[in-house]
């Protein structure tokens, strides 16, 4: 079967690229909308105060979820590369640890919630209404930190399968089920915050146990089973790997949040109309990254087998096909972007400053895609390879650059010069990403003649 697979993705690479891509820039699209759905039920209650808290809880959740993202990707490489070798064994060994990681961390949140809220409370700093409604929806929402990291696994699973029509599956039955949800208990049964909470918990382990369905169809219960039960599964050298790629993934992941952080907080510096605007082109780039992210999913599962099959050449062609269909479509979000972003913007806010500041913020969004495709591109390529210290390292090189043009950029021009620097954040990325490839292509080739085993060495 594997064999067949492989052939028919030789004879039609670019059909192979489209049909990972394409449901995963759906799937990653799905997510946003829940969000429209909350602001849009809570938004009718006749307090403010409930809009706020639901905002401040999603920033908590957001904050803390996004830096375990290391869960999908580095379960993505280490699945992809298994899947290439024709490891069975390796591969469902994997799944395993990664649930059980997930698992042990989302336990380890339930048991410091108190902390961490009292942690985010200092920090945000809420009015006394909002702090009450914000606590109210936490304590509830903080019991699917389990499902939603394993959530997180599975998916990364899925991802290294080339399984991205299932990736979508789970990710649509995942975001109806939170809208409707959140629709019943707010706007029909009143339920206010706490319905919002219990809806998103609700479709949250929903989400994990069809995950955990999803697995038994492809690997059958047995083979899950006899995974489960080998010695093999459980030695600490695993988990060592595993920790110690997510590891650096994390660390990586803290530098991009705390430079995207500073983007609000510069913002804010400026005035209101300033910090809406940034929410607006946030906005652009979460819309930018959801569809190039597409492409470098199929990076990570193509190029992430060819890796694990020890084949230099077909990573060196994968890399290149993704890398290609990934530049058409920053090009073509440049085009959009281009053609019709007033009138975007116009969609999401009527405010006249704030739409002539994004205005003129818009001939570096039009630039966004273009300059960026590079960085998420790069982040595919190191995923398949399990690079997780050189995606530290490119990083950490990229945010330096980023920290000394901030300040200076924003004192000069502003807005503009804020959104500059975001611009060569993203390009410095790319750039380190780049320079440092060569280093991957020649561990590949030295570990295909058995002088390197593994790409972090």
């Amino acid at each position: 079967m594997q064999a067949e697979d492989s052939t028919r993705q030789a004879k039609h690479p670019h059909r192979t690229i489209i049909r990972i891509a394409f449901p995963a820039i759906l799937a990653n699209s799905s997510a946003p909308l829940v969000g429209l759905v909350d602001t849009w039920a809570i938004g009718h209650l006749p307090d403010p105060a409930y809009l706020a808290a639901i905002g401040l809880g999603s920033v908590i959740f957001n904050f803390i979820f996004w830096a375990f993202g290391f869960l999908r990707m580095g379960t993505t490489g280490t699945v992809a590369q298994a899947r290439g070798k024709g490891d069975n064994t390796a591969l469902v060994a994997g799944i395993w640890q990664s649930m059980v990681l997930a698992l042990g961390l989302g336990a380890l949140m339930l048991v410091l919630q108190d902390l961490i809220l009292f942690i985010a409370v200092k920090a945000l700093a809420p009015p006394p209404t909002a702090t009450y409604l914000m606590t109210e929806y936490f304590y509830i929402r903080i019991w699917a930190a389990p499902a939603t990291l394993l959530v997180y696994a599975v998916s990364g699973v899925l991802f290294g399968l080339a399984k991205t029509g299932a990736v979508l599956v789970q990710q649509l039955v995942l975001n109806i089920t939170n809208a409707i949800l959140n629709i019943v208990f707010v706007v029909v049964l009143g339920f206010g915050v706490a319905g919002v909470a219990w809806g998103t918990l609700i479709a949250q382990w929903i989400a994990a146990l069809l995950g955990l369905w999803l697995l038994v169809q492809i690997f059958g219960l047995q083979a899950l089973m006899r995974g489960l039960k080998d010695a093999q599964t459980w030695l600490l050298s695993g988990f060592r790997k595993l920790v110690a790629i997510n590891g650096y993934i994390f660390v990586r992941t803290i530098f991009l949040m705390t430079a995207l952080s500073l983007v609000m907080r510069e913002a804010g510096a400026l005035g209101e109309v300033e910090m809406a605007a940034s929410h607006v082109v946030m906005q652009f780039m979460l819309l930018i990254s959801l569809g190039l992210d597409g492409f470098a999913h199929a990076t990570e599962a193509l190029a992430g087998a060819a890796w694990g099959d020890g084949k230099a050449a077909k990573f060196r062609r994968w890399v290149k096909l993704t890398g290609i269909w990934a530049a058409l479509a920053s090009v073509i979000y440049a085009f959009l972007f281009f053609i019709s972003g007033d009138s975007i913007t116009a969609i999401l806010t009527d405010i006249p400053a704030v739409r002539a500041s994004v205005a003129l913020l818009m001939p570096l969004v039009v630039a966004l895609p273009v300059i960026a495709v590079a960085c998420y591109q790069f982040d595919g390529v190191y995923i398949a390879a399990t690079a997780g210290a050189a995606m530290m390292v490119t990083m950490a090189i990229a945010f330096a650059i980023y920290i000394l043009a901030l300040e200076p950029l924003t004192a000069r021009w502003g807005l503009q010069g804020l959104w500059a620097a975001v611009l060569i954040f993203m390009a410095a990325r790319g750039i380190a990403q780049a320079a440092w490839y060569p280093r991957l292509e020649a561990q590949l080739d030295g570990r295909t003649s058995g002088k390197v085993a593994h790409a972090d060495l």
